[in-house]
């Protein structure tokens, strides 16, 4: 009897203890993974939740693989055009500039960015060609 008692007791500090630990993962992982879907391309994305691969315009892009953030000037040095800043939610619409699945008559980029702080952008680059 005393056996069955504490193999029942074990069982629920088990069943309470999982639930503790999905909470947590669900919390860390899930929360800011919906906070960056929601924010849109002019909000401040937590760069620790941002995936690798992102699809916009019908393309895939991949995050800088240096993860190096860049101040709107750093960029406009760099490239010499304006950045073009992207939602990079699951359902963000297509902005005007990035090269897109539909072949276009004149340039596009090959560089998107994700805004991650007051003035740091995270770039994602074109995978494939233009």
């Amino acid at each position: 009897m005393r056996h069955e008692a504490d193999d029942m007791k074990s069982t629920k500090i088990m069943r309470v203890a999982a639930w503790v630990v999905a909470a947590v993962l669900a919390w860390t992982v899930l929360v800011p993974r919906l906070g960056n879907a929601f924010v849109g391309a002019a909000g401040i994305h937590d760069a620790a939740a941002l995936p690798d691969h992102i699809g916009i315009c019908g393309r895939g892009w991949s995050k800088d693989s240096l993860d190096r953030r860049l101040s709107l000037a750093e960029i406009r040095a760099r490239a010499g055009v304006e950045p073009v800043v992207v939602d990079p939610g699951p359902f963000a619409p297509c902005p005007v500039g990035p090269c897109t699945a539909v072949a276009q008559d004149g340039p596009c980029d090959t560089v998107i960015y994700v805004r991650v702080g007051e003035d740091a952008y995270l770039g994602y680059e074109l995978q494939g060609g233009p």
